[in-house]
């Protein structure tokens, strides 16, 4: 009897502590929040409840996990995962709305990332010029290194681990007469061990890198465009003095011509002009002839 009434005593002690427990979360359900673990690593998981850091717990690979209770209102909330993967260097999230009503369990999942696969790329230069060239070479705009490449000789600039995926292969080198930067580029799509030739032609400008071979070239086109003007006005001066010369002679004979029929003309009127004077003469004279023997024989 004893006994029974001191179970009796227990059992309403502990009835009493969990009505207790009750009332200080009246009003409230009951969340259980597990997470599964898809990733073949241990994840550490933080999880969050309507936006607020709430708990952290580390879960085994491919295990499940309760990473607690939590008395929320009744309704709709918001339950996020984050955690970090060591493979690919990058922090991942998953969410899931539920409505909490009573005792709800809520599950979430992380998710399987695997390390990016990784190939060799070898990037082979032909060097096209009758001389050696000191080639750079860059994986996506990155600097890896450079290499003497041997003159009209195919030479091997690098061998590169990348990751899977698309990628820009570039090499530079300077001329070294005009101390101008040439770059050739080409796009590598990566799904395995592959080999890239690029070439540096011989005498051809790919691409000009510097400021300084920009202005070069700059300084060169009005060069070119300040002899071409000047040219064209040289030869525009020798057309022009040529058509003046071509019009001098052909107006000289012309003018020639005019002149020696003036003259002509002019000496053809003097002329007409003395025989008239001599006519007039030669009558005056017969008139004054004839006067005196008239006067003569009358006498």
């Amino acid at each position: 009897m004893h006994a029974l009434l001191t179970c009796i005593a227990l059992l309403s002690i502990a009835a009493l502590a969990s009505d207790q427990g009750n009332l200080s979360e009246e009003g409230k359900s009951a969340a259980h929040v597990y997470v599964f673990n898809r990733d073949d690593d241990r994840l550490r998981v933080s999880l969050f409840i309507d936006g607020s850091l709430v708990d952290s717990k580390e879960v085994s690979s491919e295990n499940e996990a309760e990473i607690g209770t939590y008395y929320l209102d009744d309704g709709e909330h918001s339950f996020t995962i984050t955690w970090w993967d060591e493979d690919t260097r990058k922090s991942y999230e998953s969410s899931v709305t539920a409505t909490v009503k009573y005792d709800m369990p809520v599950t979430l999942y992380t998710e399987k990332n695997d390390e990016p696969e990784k190939f060799y790329l070898t990037v082979l230069v032909r060097n096209e010029n009758d001389r050696d060239l000191d080639v750079c070479l860059y994986i996506d705009d990155k600097f890896e290194r450079c290499t003497n490449a041997k003159k009209s000789a195919m030479t091997e600039v690098g061998k590169i681990k990348l990751e899977s995926g698309m990628h820009n292969i570039s090499v530079r080198w300077k001329d070294p007469d005009t101390e101008i930067e040439y770059r050739k580029s080409r796009s590598v799509d990566l799904i395995g061990d592959d080999a890239v030739v690029i070439y540096a032609p011989k005498g051809v400008a790919i691409k000009k890198e510097s400021s300084r071979s920009g202005d070069q070239k700059t300084a060169q086109e009005k060069s070119s465009q300040s002899s071409q003007s000047s040219l064209k006005k040289e030869t525009d001066s020798t057309i022009s003095s040529n058509k003046s010369e071509n019009s001098s002679a052909n107006t000289a004979p012309k003018t020639e011509v005019s002149a020696l029929r003036t003259a002509k003309q002019t000496v053809e009127r003097d002329a007409e002009g003395q025989n008239i004077i001599t006519n007039d003469h030669m009558y005056i004279y017969v008139l004054i002839v004839a006067l005196a023997v008239y006067l003569l024989f009358r006498s």
